[in-house]
């Protein structure tokens, strides 16, 4: 935490982890979130092995828990409350603050991703985009499978490699 008064402070410490920390995600505290006084979180991950905390005022952290996508872990990030890890082989884990559950969807094979409000936008292999309304979080009620819907097809089918999303 920055003050400008006193300069950095050190708002929380984490047990000691038996792996090394591969991917940080830090989540700052939102005004009226679902979560009450537990709106700021932090979450690493290493391997496919994710760990998230509440964190408190007081500088304590509460585990809300440990979670697995089963494959590597290369993207973790935040979109409002909602926890997001990403592999390139074509899985998202989406853990959801209001339900406090943990999803995993498999997709097609991820090549790029970016959040536009509470849309996370995944850019896929086969030329596709994909999204996702996390704050929703939309199950399909056949097999409570998140719901991944397709926004864009290239015709070709060209990897869409890179996004860049920006919702006024």
């Amino acid at each position: 935490r920055m003050k400008e008064t006193s300069g950095w402070q050190q708002v929380f410490s984490s047990p000691r982890l038996d792996w090394v920390i591969e991917r940080v995600a830090l989540n700052a505290k939102v005004l009226g979130g679902a979560l009450g006084d537990h709106d700021k979180m932090v979450a690493v991950a290493s391997c496919s092995e994710i760990i998230l905390w509440a964190l408190q005022a007081d500088g304590n952290g509460s585990e809300i828990g440990v979670f697995h996508l089963g494959v590597p872990v290369e993207a973790l990030f935040f979109v409002g409350n909602q926890l997001i890890a990403t592999s390139h082989t074509g899985k998202i884990g989406v853990w959801n603050a209001v339900t406090k559950h943990w999803q995993i969807q498999d997709v097609v094979p991820i090549n790029s991703y970016d959040a536009a409000g509470t849309f996370l936008l995944l850019g896929c292999n086969n030329g596709s985009i994909y999204y996702v309304d996390v704050q929703k979080f939309p199950l399909r009620m056949k097999d409570n499978d998140l719901l991944v819907t397709e926004l864009y097809r290239d015709p070709t089918e060209d990897a869409v490699t890179a996004l860049s999303v920006y919702l006024t």
